[in-house]
């Protein structure tokens, strides 16, 4: 019987692999025999081994000292490896944070992280490692990990424009807030029309009447300026010559100025669909409660056969909270927007017009200076931010960097969305990913302001590419990371809509709910619709139009309140939630946990 080729010369290989090197036979079945002082290769794991693990705060990306990895067979870029916290990563045998994130020296426990990492190589051996990773201080260093800068000894960073108005908004806000009757306000009409007044005064000023008036928002804080007066000279958020997208039009990408620019909210009374349109129509809603008031009709809201009496006159029957969505609202319109669509947006080679070259005229900083420095005022936060935990930050705006036991508004004062980015932090760090929207932010603000002063002399268009590249860089790092803090927050207070316990939909649906719950719920669907404004006024939005219209169409302008409606609108509101969660790459449990 023939043989196949293949097996034939299967049987051939097999016969001359028997043979010896001299052409005679080892063994009757042409099997060497086993050498016994030869060892059979064995294929050991990874080795991880640690010194002295140490990390600087305050550096992003920074790479981690004291972890060494190898191999008996791969190499290091072979291996496959795992970390346990999702802001570290394993490059080639480098344990380094991914390059968004950072670590601060006053906001972790004792100092340290604990992680765990591994190593696998290409024949499956896996080793893990618990590492304990010391953070190393950096002291307070203007120029590093503070916000600080200067020529020839004196400050150049100037934004006291910035706090004022930051400092008008919160001021309008507590103010709108003490519009009560009852045990807990006033039932004197005429007061209650002179803190509207007031409110208006500040955000639409068309005097200095109410420049010396006392900030009533610093009560309980020692600052240093308790008016206005003392913060910068007169400066609008509304009205002629305000900063609200539409009033200041220079450089803004959109024409928020005509009628039917703002996306989002439907009814604007008898005032044109821009973004001071909205403020307008919410302040008359306002008017309108303190009219019926003064008529003697009762405040109630009527929902699913139960009737509360609300003395909260910035509540509509309809549960709107409209403290919260003027305050938020302004947020972006006049903060996000002047400081992603006009200030720093100026930043892009070839539209900046700022000067670098010389020191502007009567001032100590240049135009582009001036210019970065106005952006960063609208993020809000202090110069030493990262001197402190996002802790410390969310449970107090103002922190006394100097120790002076005084607050100083232009240096030490957390505004606006600065402090939402420690609080939604803060509200990750027990989590698998935590969240560093604080630190990254303001780190890319204090890299490029740097990189400016480190260029005095020359403009942007001279710089070396890199560097051009590394402010473009820096600028969309702040950027991003400030909108996230936005986009989280509004992540949270979704969550709290639908399911926090002291006022949420179902407990509505259900008619278990009295006045305390209809108001905590008004408050939680206004911060999360003010806040979710805010998308439209970054031009660098990672939130695409359509995704956009999309969140609101699902959010309305008002909660769905009618038992049988509630459940779909809480499907809405998830839908909502998840378009924003892919958006912005957030994971999947600090969305759960926000």
């Amino acid at each position: 019987m023939a043989l196949r080729k293949s097996l034939l010369a299967t049987a051939v290989l097999a016969a001359t692999m028997g043979l010896t090197g001299c052409g005679g036979s080892s063994s009757d079945n042409n099997t060497p025999e086993p050498n016994p002082t030869t060892p059979t290769p064995t294929n050991e794991k990874p080795s991880i081994t640690l010194g002295t693990v140490t990390i600087e705060e305050d550096k992003l990306g920074e790479a981690v000292a004291g972890v060494t990895f190898a191999d008996d067979t791969d190499a290091l870029d072979a291996l496959e490896y795992a970390v346990s916290d999702g802001r570290f990563e394993i490059v080639n045998g480098q344990l380094k944070l991914k390059a968004a994130n950072a670590l601060n020296y006053e906001q972790e426990t004792d100092h340290k992280v604990t992680l765990t990492v591994s190593a696998e190589d290409t024949a499956g051996e896996k080793t893990e490692q618990e590492v304990v990773i010391t953070i190393t201080d950096v002291p307070a260093t203007a120029g590093v990990n503070t916000y600080e800068f200067g020529h020839n000894g004196v400050s150049s960073v100037s934004y006291s424009g910035q706090v004022s108005r930051q400092a008008a908004i919160l001021e309008a806000k507590k103010l709108l807030g003490t519009l009560k009757t009852g045990d807990e306000g006033t039932n004197d009409v005429a007061e209650l029309r002179k803190i509207l007044a007031d409110v208006r005064g500040f955000l639409f000023p068309t005097d200095e009447s109410r420049q010396d008036t006392a900030l009533t928002f610093l009560s309980g804080v020692a600052a240093e300026q308790t008016t206005l007066g003392q913060i910068s000279s007169l400066k609008k958020i509304a009205g002629e010559g305000g900063k609200i997208a539409g009033r200041d039009t220079t450089y803004m990408n959109k024409k928020w100025e005509e009628n039917g620019s703002l996306v989002g909210w439907s009814e604007f009374g008898t005032h044109p669909s821009t973004p001071e349109g909205l403020v307008l129509y919410y302040l008359d809603l306002i008017d309108a409660q303190i009219t019926k008031f003064e008529n003697g009709e009762l405040h109630t809201a009527t929902h699913n056969g139960v009737t509360v009496e609300l003395n909260s006159l910035y509540i509509t029957p309809e549960g709107l909270d409209l403290v919260q969505l003027i305050q938020k609202h302004l947020n972006g319109a006049v903060a996000l927007s002047q400081g992603a669509d006009d200030y720093l947006d100026e930043l892009t080679i070839g539209k900046q017009s700022a000067d670098n070259t010389v020191i502007a005229d009567g001032k100590s900083y240049t135009e582009l200076e001036h210019k970065f420095d106005e952006g960063y005022g609208y993020f809000g936060a202090a110069t030493h931010y990262l001197e402190f935990s996002d802790a410390a930050i969310s449970s107090s705006a103002a922190n006394d960097a100097d120790s002076s036991e005084t607050i100083s508004l232009l240096t030490e004062y957390n505004f606006g969305n600065s402090t939402n980015a420690s609080k939604r932090d803060k509200g990750t760090a027990e989590n698998a990913n935590p969240t560093d929207f604080s630190g990254s932010a303001q780190i890319a603000f204090i890299k490029g302001r740097a990189l400016i002063s480190a260029n005095f002399s020359k403009n942007v268009a001279d710089w070396s590419e890199e560097d051009q590249n590394a402010l473009k860089t820096y600028r969309d790092h702040a950027l991003l990371n400030w909108e996230k803090s936005i986009a989280a927050t509004v992540i949270h207070y979704i969550n709290y809509t639908i399911a926090k316990e002291d006022g949420n939909l179902t407990q509505i649906k259900n008619s278990e709910f009295d006045a305390g719950k209809f108001e905590k719920l008004a408050k939680y669907w206004g911060e999360m619709k003010g806040f979710a404004l805010n998308f439209q006024f970054n031009p660098h939005s990672p939130v695409k139009a359509g995704e956009f219209a999309e969140i609101h169409t699902l959010m309305g302008d008002a909660p769905v309140l009618e038992a049988d409606k509630v459940d779909a609108y809480i499907t809405d509101l998830e839908k909502a939630r998840a378009i924003i969660a892919e958006a912005y790459g957030f994971d999947a449990e600090n969305v759960e946990k926000w």
